[in-house]
């Protein structure tokens, strides 16, 4: 299977430190159709200086392609202030198969609530 993509890019996160943080989003096969999930596993990793969390993550349609992730206030605690990173979003396979790449996505660490 080839590597799949966002439907629609996520823009930069803006993560507050000490609070938790759920992104949502929904996956294409490149191509165009919906990745079904059945066999494979959302992960989300966030990568800021040398901190990297892995946050919980969950299938809400399987067939339609769609993910959520969340980290906690206690992960996003744990990351460097002010600092720009990644979010590496990939789908991890039941068995016998190679991750498949979704998205890089930028984040932001910031020290206070954006109303």
């Amino acid at each position: 299977m080839s590597n799949l993509q966002l439907a629609t890019l996520l823009p930069t996160q803006v993560i507050v430190r000490g609070e938790n943080h759920t992104v949502s989003y929904h996956v294409h096969v490149v191509g165009g159709n919906n990745f079904n999930w059945s066999g494979y596993t959302p992960v989300a990793k966030l990568v800021v200086g040398s901190v990297s969390v892995t946050g919980t993550s969950a299938v809400v349609t399987p067939g339609a392609g769609t993910a959520t992730a969340t980290f906690t206030a206690a992960q996003t605690a744990t990351l460097p202030a002010n600092s720009w990173g990644t979010l590496i979003l990939y789908a991890d396979p039941s068995a016998n198969a190679e991750n498949l790449h979704i998205a890089n996505v930028y984040v932001r660490t910031s020290f206070e609530a954006i109303p």
